[in-house]
């Protein structure tokens, strides 16, 4: 059997927000996403804060631009391990949303190794969160590299999601929406229900205000637990931190389970705005 603690290394990008504990104990390994404010470009999490960026977003009329990873920068931190003789799981957010994974893909080609296995998350945050959680504890059962990386392929297919967001403009300045659909939004009071679906971000639907928006995370977590069951939960959200607790008291009162508190920084914050909430679930079962 290998030696797994030692051979096998996890690695995420930083739109995982992972705990500083966390990835220190299980010396997991992040690649940063950057981020381009007033023609200077800062590592998420390294060289600007979580507060520092939604400050910037909340007082500036400039909206800051992120970038992923790139192929030398996911080059530069495979090697070394590589080299050592380890393995790598190698968690990233959704192919369909962002270069990242092509990025590590890349470089893993320019390695000309097959020690690396990319798993692609389906969505952002929890699903890294979650998926790095449970890399670590098939590790210390002792299951081989093969076993985990087909585990976490099959996990990523029971998570499910929902986001909802405050301000539309921040969508708008990303390029997400056009100008005209978020003035109609603004004038109406309309917040949008968003989720990633198999990978892509999906409109599920609009509320009038705030109020409601939060009332239909609610709704939904309950209809997920009714009809699939929910091992973990998480509740996501950006400055707005008493709102969240507000929300996971909630939740924890309805499905009797400890949700994670997870705020998101910089590449997510960027187009959700300093006011949003988002709910992350691992079912019991898929659809």
């Amino acid at each position: 059997m290998e030696n797994n603690k030692s051979n096998i290394k996890i690695i995420v990008d930083s739109t995982g927000y992972l705990d500083k504990s966390f990835l220190e104990e299980n010396n997991i390994g992040v690649v940063p996403v950057k981020i381009f404010i007033d023609g200077k470009d800062y590592k998420e999490n390294e060289d600007i804060s979580v507060n520092e960026l939604y400050n910037y977003l909340a007082t500036s009329k400039e909206f800051p631009k992120t970038s992923q990873p790139s192929i030398q920068d996911f080059f530069d931190v495979y090697k070394p391990e590589v080299e050592k003789g380890k393995k790598i799981l190698s968690i990233h957010i959704s192919e369909k949303v962002s270069g990242t994974i092509n990025a590590a893909k890349m470089a893993i080609n320019d390695l000309k190794t097959n020690a690396v296995k990319v798993i692609d998350s389906k969505a952002t945050i929890f699903s890294i969160r979650f998926l790095a959680e449970h890399a670590v504890k098939l590790i210390k059962e002792g299951l081989n590299f093969e076993e985990i990386a087909s585990s976490m392929e099959k996990l990523a297919l029971r998570f499910f999601n929902r986001f909802i967001l405050s301000d539309i403009k921040y969508l708008e300045a990303s390029g997400r929406i056009n100008k005209s659909e978020a003035l109609f939004g603004s004038v109406l009071n309309i917040k949008p229900i968003m989720s990633f679906s198999n990978g892509v971000i999906k409109l599920n639907g609009v509320t009038r205000g705030w109020a409601r928006a939060k009332e239909s995370l609610e709704k939904f977590v309950e209809s997920i637990y009714k009809t699939n069951g929910i091992e973990k939960i998480g509740v996501m959200y950006g400055k707005n931190i008493e709102e969240a607790k507000e929300l996971i008291n909630k939740i924890e009162t309805l499905v009797k389970i400890k949700a994670d508190l997870i705020q998101v920084g910089a590449a997510i914050g960027n187009y959700a705005g300093p006011v949003w909430l988002g709910v992350g679930i691992q079912a019991e079962q898929n659809i």
